[in-house]
């Protein structure tokens, strides 16, 4: 599964399937974006030098959602910045968040319904798999403790937390282990850790 769809599994009320956009520090969109980035950093379909993020063309990906924001990453010669990279995702596959949403629902991990009988009417995705959403739930948990953090697990430490999330999520001494985990990415930068300067880059552009 991908980072972005277990991020949209954390930040969704498991009941009502909606997004409370106002405990977010950022748009359910730009948060997508930003997660489709490490999606495809994960998968080795980008690679991040010099503060810019190059899509790799030789290596394709089958999930719709990633070939789309490889396609539209590749464009720009030489890169781009984080901020500027996920402004054109959001531009460019708007609504992202709801075609996560659409995604997980085709493959049952989710339903889908309307808010009444109109066929205009607002759309919402309560939880169907909850084998789905504890996978997530177990990956920030292990993400919050683990000695050396995963790219997959830091990153949905610090996208559920702009979300206004993680206190939903992680409880006590795991909660407190995850934002002193967090502090690391405020401002901090290494010049031998591509993961972790990307993750800064992300975090700024969100908070921007």
């Amino acid at each position: 599964m991908l980072i972005a769809e277990q991020l949209m599994l954390l930040c969704i009320d498991p009941k009502s399937g909606d997004f409370d956009a106002s405990r977010s520090h950022a748009d359910a969109n730009l948060l997508c974006a930003a997660a489709l980035i490490l999606d495809l950093f994960e998968q080795r379909r980008l690679r991040y030098q010099g503060k810019h993020l190059v899509i790799e063309p030789l290596l394709p990906t089958t999930h719709p959602q990633l070939a789309a924001a490889a396609q539209i990453l590749a464009g720009p010669v030489g890169g781009l910045p984080a901020s500027a990279a996920v402004e054109l995702l959001v531009g460019r596959l708007n609504p992202t968040s709801f075609n996560l949403l659409e995604s997980l629902f085709r493959r049952d991990v989710l339903h889908r319904v309307r808010e009444s009988w109109l066929p205009w009417s607002k759309l919402h995705f309560p939880l169907r798999s909850i084998q789905a959403r504890n996978e997530a739930s177990t990956q920030l948990r292990n993400a919050a403790v683990a000695d050396h953090g995963s790219l997959r697990g830091m990153g949905l430490l610090m996208l559920t937390d702009l979300a206004g999330q993680l206190e939903h999520n992680l409880i006590g001494d795991t909660h407190e282990a995850a934002m002193s985990r967090l502090l690391r990415l405020r401002g901090s930068r290494s010049v031998v850790d591509a993961e972790h300067d990307l993750l800064v880059d992300l975090r700024d552009a969100l908070m921007a």
